[in-house]
């Protein structure tokens, strides 16, 4: 069967980059800058390309998915890597959104940028950032993996302190860009430790596949299950940089410090979902792992958890939703612990669509007010921006998990498997029950405080108040569609499984395998719904009566005050201090001085002791030949006169 080939799918953003930066290379020495308009429709047209062939390739894939070798990459002895791509179920799924809500984000950006000096520049580290993430969800190994890995990290620093003449744009950048290197030191430990175990091909995802059934086929799990329990902590490691958990989650909320589209691209359609990704596509490996499955899932509670509870005291407006992804992500990897990958990856897709609409809508309600970001100086927007509030209050339905939209049917779902999963699974459900009532409490307040009311805000301020424009409105209003019906994709009750077929011949074996050692129980899928509901509907009341008509205090200054204490993570951030930095700081510090130094400095006194001793044999050695023969006889006559006087002595 022929199709489209599959470089296409990256060929095209990296295609915008190099234009775009062109672009923005030429056009940095002019006043005007560059026309906005062409590139506005290159910062557009290509990635729309891309989500193009990826619909087409979708369309027509056959159930073993696709594979794609391009050529040889590293070609040693010891060590052997292609580039190549696979697009099965998992990819298909992830590279649809991925590039489709990337097309909308980059739409809007033109709206949100228009006016910036560095428009270009923008779109051309947007294009690099979706290149980045096609190729970390299409690559078929985990060294091609990384390297889109490394590339989105790249990106987020780049976005991030896009406005680098502030200087918090800048800490904040280097923040997520070092934190994420530490979480990188585990993957790459991790693909070590299964280069060793298995030799160079392991660490193509067919041969890992293939290599755990071989060792589950002839029983010896437990010789290999040390190293790959290892390497499965190594890879979660790596996994909680990127996706912002316990306990390497301080970055997310600095990152708040770029423009509002580069927020809605990392936390909805590309970085901070990889971790989730590469959990789901090292499934059949993680299978074997009991011990490190219940390590995920504790994390991923506790994140979850935590994150809702910082969420309730944010006053700035993207703060609250810089941790509420957080603590999303924190359900996303409780599902993969329990080894429900296809409702984690359900989870990633659904919460896609309603946090780029959310933060989108963040976006226009702070295009709106000239830069505010601080939801105790707004309120009562809802009159002025209806179409940006009828998109969050969308979106906010959609992550509370209200009945029919989009959160309802992942969020339950995950709960649901949660209950199931063993001992411990009622004790997940009800933590991650009580974390569903908090988030409707903090979105609650969220939309009271920016819709409803009185505007708290200036009068002037308030006089030019206005809707987005049509660039922005049109992708918010296809994201809030998404938030509504994206969940039907897999809804059980009324027969849709589509999105669960799809990822079954990826997942489906290592699902199975967790069930044998796991059987699960037959529950009333209904009673999850039920619960989930009356939580969702709880936290909605708590939100009303909290703030519905309390008195909002003035704010006094910033919304996000300088000082680790205001991001909530002064905890993690004193973890990393002291466990972290301050060693390293004291390692360098004794190869500064011990070993540089003072190594250095017994190193010269010996040598210079050599170079005086050598210095005074040079003295009796002249050029004289004459000379040198009376030397040598007088010598050898010295030699001769010892020997002798010896001789006698005997």
């Amino acid at each position: 069967m022929t199709h489209l080939p599959l470089w296409l799918i990256p060929l095209f953003p990296l295609v915008a980059t190099i234009l775009l930066g062109t672009i923005a290379v030429i056009s940095s020495g002019s006043k005007k800058g560059p026309a906005e308009g062409i590139v506005g429709a290159l910062a557009v047209l290509f990635p729309a390309l891309s989500f193009a062939v990826v619909a087409v390739l979708a369309f027509g894939m056959p159930d073993a998915g696709i594979r794609e070798t391009l050529c040889n990459w590293i070609d040693i002895p010891l060590f052997k890597a292609d580039i190549g791509f696979l697009f099965d179920g998992l990819s298909r799924i992830m590279l649809l959104f991925v590039t489709g809500i990337g097309t909308l984000i980059a739409l809007y950006s033109t709206g949100y940028m228009h006016g910036d000096r560095g428009f270009a520049r923008f779109f051309a580290y947007i294009n690099l950032f979706l290149f980045s993430m096609i190729v970390l969800v299409l690559s078929d190994n985990l060294l091609l993996t990384f390297l889109g890995w490394e590339g989105v990290g790249l990106c987020s620093y780049l976005l991030i302190g896009f406005w680098n003449k502030d200087l918090s744009n800048c800490k904040a950048a280097n923040k997520a860009f070092i934190v994420n290197r530490v979480g990188d030191i585990g993957f790459l430990l991790g693909m070590l430790c299964l280069v060793t175990v298995g030799g160079s091909g392991i660490l193509n995802y067919d041969s890992l596949t293939a290599f755990i059934q071989m060792i589950m086929a002839g029983g010896h799990v437990e010789i290999v299950l040390p190293v790959l329990s290892l390497t499965g902590l190594l890879f979660f490691f790596g996994c909680t940089g990127k996706s912002a958990q316990i306990p390497l989650l301080t970055w997310l909320p600095d990152a708040m410090a770029g423009p509002t589209p580069v927020s809605a691209l990392i936390h909805a359609a590309t970085m901070v979902t990889s971790g989730v990704y590469l959990l789901a596509r090292m499934g059949s490996m993680f299978a074997l792992l009991p011990v490190v499955l219940d390590i995920i899932t504790v994390i991923g509670m506790l994140t979850a958890f935590w994150a809702a509870m910082a969420g309730l005291f944010q006053n700035d407006i993207k703060k609250v939703l810089a941790y509420s992804t957080i603590s999303q992500l924190g359900y996303m990897f409780m599902a993969a612990g329990v080894c429900a990958f296809d409702a984690s990856i359900f989870h990633v897709f659904t919460h896609a669509f309603f946090k780029a609409a959310l933060f989108l809508g963040a976006g226009a309600v702070i295009h709106s007010l000239a830069g505010e970001q601080d939801m105790r100086k707004m309120g009562g927007l809802i009159k002025k921006t209806p179409v940006t509030a009828c998109v969050m209050i969308f979106a906010f339905f959609a992550i509370i998990g209200f009945p029919g939209f989009a959160g309802f049917w992942s969020k339950d779902l995950i709960l649901e498997r949660l209950f199931v999963s063993g001992p411990m699974g009622p004790t997940f459900y009800v933590i991650g029950l009580f974390t569903a009532i908090i988030t409707a409490v903090y979105m609650g307040r969220l939309i009271i405080l920016t819709f409803f009311g009185e505007y708290r805000g200036s009068k002037e301020s308030e006089e030019h108040i206005h809707e987005a424009p049509a660039s922005m409105l049109f992708p918010m209003v296809v994201l809030a569609f998404g938030a509504v019906f994206a969940g039907y994709l897999w809804a059980d009750s009324i027969g849709i499984t589509f999105f669960s077929d799809t990822l079954a011949p990826v997942v489906g074996s290592a699902q199975a395998y967790a069930a044998t050692l796991q059987p699960h129980a037959h529950v009333n899928p209904m009673i999850f719904a039920g619960l989930g509901t009356l939580a969702a509907l709880l936290g909605m009341f708590i939100a009303y009566k909290v703030y519905g008509s309390a008195r909002v205090p003035a704010a006094k200054g910033s919304s996000a005050p300088e000082g680790s204490k205001a991001t909530w993570t002064f905890f993690f951030d004193s973890v990393h201090k002291y466990v972290g930095i301050i060693p390293v700081q004291v390692l360098a510090w004794i190869c500064d001085v011990v070993v540089d130094k003072i190594l250095q400095a017994v190193q010269w006194t010996i040598g210079a002791i050599a170079t005086i001793l050598g210095d005074g044999a040079t003295v009796v050695q002249v050029r004289k030949v004459r000379l040198q023969i009376a030397f040598s006889i007088v010598g050898v006559a010295a030699l001769v006169l010892v020997v002798l006087l010896n001789g006698g002595l005997i």
